[in-house]
Order: C-alpha cells, then sequence, then structure tokens
C-alpha cells in the first residue's frame, strides 16, 4: 500500500531531525569543553573563551557566564537574521549553557594536555559544524560576524580569528606561554574540524528555474541573504515561460537552500555547480 506523505508532514519531520541534531551538537559541545578543554586549563575559543576567561576571577559556572554573553547577541539575531535562525540559535544557546551547568567539569579519557588539546576541539568543532548544517548555530562570535557580513564584506573567519587571537593572548599572560600554545593547538583543531563538517569554503553556483521566480528571488534575499540575478527562459520540452535565477553561495548553505527553493516551489529545478572564484561583491557570511 502505497503511503502519501504530506508537505506538513515532511516538514514536521525536518524539524525534529533539526532540533535532534541540535540536542546532540550543544551536548557534544558541552563534553569535550567540560570534561578535555576546561579541566586541562585551556581556553576555548569565541564567546565561550571569554566565559572561561571571567570565571577564571568570578568562579561561577562557564555555562552562566556563556547564556549571559550571548544574551544581547540572540536579541541581535532575532532582529537581524533570519526567523529559523534566531530560534534554532536560542535553542542551541539555552542548551550549551544548561549542559555546561550540569556536566561535571572533570578529566574524561586522558589526562595528557596535548590529547584534551586536540580532542577537545574536533569535537566541539564537530558540535558547531553539525548544527551550522541544519540552520543554526551555538551563538557568540557567529551572530555578531554575521551580522556585520551582512552588511559589509569582512568575513566570518576574519572577525572570530581576531576575537581568538585576544583570547590566545590573555591565556598567555593569565597561565602561561605553554598553556597559550596548546589553546592555539586546541583551536585550530576545532577550526579544521569544523570545515571539515561545514564543508564551507568552496564556494557554488547554483542555477534555478522556476515558473515563480519572484517568489523564490524573494524567499532567498529574506532567508538567505543572498542575492540573485534573474532573466526570463522558455522551457525546451513544455515551452511554457520561466524564470531561470543564477545565485552563488558557500558549499554550507547549499542544503538549506535547496530546502528554502522546494518549500516555495517543489517543481523547481536546481542545478548547483563548483565554483573557483568569485570576483566582485560576494559576502563570505559564514
Amino acid at each position: 500500500m502505497h503511503m502519501h506523505i504530506t508537505e506538513k508532514e515532511k516538514k514536521q519531520a525536518n524539524i525534529f531531525i533539526d532540533l535532534l541534531t541540535i540536542l546532540a551538537g550543544t551536548a557534544l559541545s558541552a563534553v569535550a569543553l567540560n570534561m578535555l578543554t576546561i579541566p586541562s586549563g585551556l581556553l576555548a575559543g569565541g564567546t565561550t573563551g571569554i566565559a572561561q576567561f571571567i570565571n577564571h576571577f568570578f568562579p561561577i559556572s562557564v555555562g552562566v557566564f556563556f547564556f549571559i554573553l550571548n544574551i544581547p547577541l540572540m536579541i541581535a539575531a532575532y532582529i537581524f537574521l533570519g526567523k529559523k535562525f534566531s530560534i534554532y540559535t536560542i535553542i542551541s544557546i539555552t542548551l550549551v549553557s544548561s549542559f555546561l551547568y550540569f556536566f561535571p567539569v572533570q578529566l574524561m579519557w586522558t589526562d595528557n594536555i596535548l590529547l584534551a588539546a586536540i580532542f577537545g576541539g574536533v569535537l566541539n568543532g564537530i558540535g558547531c559544524g553539525i548544527i551550522l548544517r541544519r540552520g543554526g548555530s551555538q551563538g557568540g562570535i557567529d551572530i555578531l560576524s554575521r551580522i556585520i557580513a551582512k552588511y559589509s564584506n569582512v568575513s566570518v573567519g576574519k572577525a572570530n580569528l581576531t576575537v581568538n587571537v585576544m583570547i590566545v593572548i590573555a591565556s598567555g599572560f593569565l597561565f602561561g606561554s605553554e598553556i597559550a600554545l596548546y589553546t592555539i593547538i586546541s583551536m585550530f583543531a576545532s577550526m579544521k574540524t569544523y570545515e571539515v563538517v561545514l564543508d564551507h569554503v568552496n564556494r557554488v553556483t547554483i542555477l534555478i528555474v522556476t515558473e515563480i521566480g519572484e517568489d523564490v528571488n524573494t524567499a532567498i534575499n529574506s532567508e538567505l541573504h543572498r542575492g540573485t540575478t534573474m532573466w526570463e527562459a522558455t522551457g525546451g520540452y513544455t515551452h511554457h515561460e520561466k524564470t531561470v535565477l543564477l545565485c552563488v553561495a558557500v558549499k554550507g548553505q547549499v542544503t538549506q537552500l535547496k530546502k528554502l527553493i522546494k518549500s516555495v516551489d517543489e517543481h523547481a529545478f536546481i542545478s548547483v555547480i563548483s565554483t573557483q572564484n568569485v570576483i566582485g561583491r560576494f559576502k563570505q557570511i559564514w
């Protein structure tokens, strides 16, 4: 017997998978931080590292400071970024903060600081990456960077690098040069894993053929903050009037982009083409 799955059921299933992924990603990041990075005396990158820095002077849970630091950023995300991204990010921040508060801060698996630096970074990178793949984030500098990138050509990577350099310098002054060097190793492991999971470095060109071009264009502009180029075309087989849209994005946005297009026009034709370089105004918002 053939069972027909409605669009509403598909959407509900996707939301369930998104939330399950967010739960797994936040738990993984919290385990990496509380059971490898923090008890080894290392600082994580971004807002978590800043929360650890404050925790050094005020011994309250890192999770509490992490949540407090993210409050203005969550508000900014809701104002300036898409609704779905904001809601998923608020859920992620709340879960990470809770896990950091309730999970014990103690070494797990190893007491070797080098292994803790590497695998703490790797697990944290996986946790952050899989959440971003589902359309959310764990907050922090990612939110600020995406807002800045939306209105300028400053990339997320450059903004994160600036903050992380300051964290490394602070860890050097507080805990000594050796801890600072191990912190760099941990951040590097996290960054490279993040890139592998997200696979977001490469740019892609997306060609979309649809009969409701304006609706698809509006969705891409408002939800992903990407521009498009549109032109009219005619179907070679059907001879129906079509609209072709060209959009350049980073590879990590492709899954979200395809879902978005199909939610507007389930019959749209989508072609994804690897792009070696982009000359002109292109916002690297990841």
